[in-house]
């Protein structure tokens, strides 16, 4: 008996300690695919921010391992393997990828690229509380509170010296100081605000 009760105890006392420092529900959340995004988020009025980010280039970040460019960079790194199928490539190009077990999770597509889950977060508990406040009116829930904090860290994972398409005078500072990567410069390129929330409506 001794033996079962302290297992259950640790058990309990690691779960207590897990609520007690707060660990958010995006951590804990599953990945449900860029399709369930866009039941919410495209409406024209509050910026269409899908339609907006298949515009864009996140969007199109798989396809581009399959351009003349990425083939000829590919021969020159001397990858075993076109870009398109090479774990080195796809990590930054497609969300969730695990270049280890050279997967993504279930619902993730290759084709979509870096779709919304990579700087939002993982999304299936932000479409459950999306539910009850569509269709319960349950004004009080936070949707925020579902999604990761975006810094300039989730986007210099990839958008670094690593990568070989690397500029390091990509963008222009207002000072007029080249760098290859800007935060808020690149938030601009990839914009996809709801006006209504900026407006405060």
């Amino acid at each position: 008996m001794k033996r079962i009760v302290q297992p259950l105890a640790i058990c309990a006392l690691c779960l207590g300690l897990a609520w007690g420092l707060g660990f958010d529900s995006a951590q804990a959340a599953d990945f449900a695919g860029s399709s369930q995004c866009k039941v919410c988020h495209n409406k024209k009025d509050e910026g269409a921010q899908y339609d907006t980010w298949k515009s864009k280039e996140h969007a199109k970040a798989f396809e581009t391992l399959k351009s003349p460019e990425a083939i000829k960079i590919g021969e020159e790194k001397g990858l075993e393997k076109p870009p398109a199928e090479s774990p080195e490539c796809i990590k930054c190009h497609v969300t969730a990828f695990d270049a280890a077990s050279n997967a993504v999770p279930d619902k993730i597509k290759l084709e979509d690229g870096v779709s919304c889950e990579e700087c939002h977060g993982p999304g299936s508990e932000h479409i459950v509380l999306g539910k009850k406040v569509m269709f319960q009116k349950d004004t009080s829930i936070d949707m925020a509170a579902t999604q990761a904090e975006i810094t300039k860290e989730t986007c210099t994972k990839c958008h670094n010296e690593e990568s070989p398409t690397w500029d390091p005078e990509r963008y222009t500072l207002e000072d007029g100081t080249k760098v290859g990567f800007d935060f808020e410069l690149a938030k601009k390129k990839i914009d996809h605000s709801n006006p209504k929330k900026a407006s405060g409506g």
